[in-house]
């Protein structure tokens, strides 16, 4: 019952203050900040995306936070689980990359998710570099 009551609030909570479309995300590097990559294995190669935009609230202590990012590309869909806001999304492969974020609120001992939110989308460009050569050389 305890988890029902703590479920409902979160929602009405989030549904009423309309928190839900305050998640949002963004990558933070790729050159010029138009979120274009070079493809490849290194450092270089990869996008920053963090949360942006997070609700102005505090959950309470027994309910903690997991980001699912989700990175969707036609060679192949790339998952992961972290507790932070950010991650660093490798781009291997040339072509675009769609790429979110589900929020889950979870309760700390029972480890059942009470609420979940989507972040918007954000796309990010791999090009084919001559000499997988970093886009801000040339």
């Amino acid at each position: 019952m305890r988890k029902l009551i703590l479920a409902i609030s979160f929602f009405g909570t989030f549904a009423v203050a309309g928190f839900a479309q305050e998640f949002q995300i963004a990558c933070t590097n790729g050159y010029l900040n138009n979120n274009t990559f070079c493809c490849g294995y290194t450092k270089a190669n990869q996008a920053n995306v963090g949360v942006i935009k997070f609700p102005t609230f505090a959950p309470p202590f027994n309910v903690g936070v997991v980001y699912t990012w989700y990175a969707q590309h036609p060679s192949g869909p790339k998952t992961w689980e972290t507790p932070v806001s950010g991650r660093t999304v490798p781009l291997p492969w040339s072509g675009t990359y769609e790429i979110f974020v589900i929020i889950h609120f979870v309760d700390k001992e029972s480890l059942r998710r009470v609420a979940t939110y989507r972040s918007n989308t954000i796309s990010v460009q791999a090009l084919t570099c001559p000499d997988n050569k970093d886009l801000s050389q040339h």
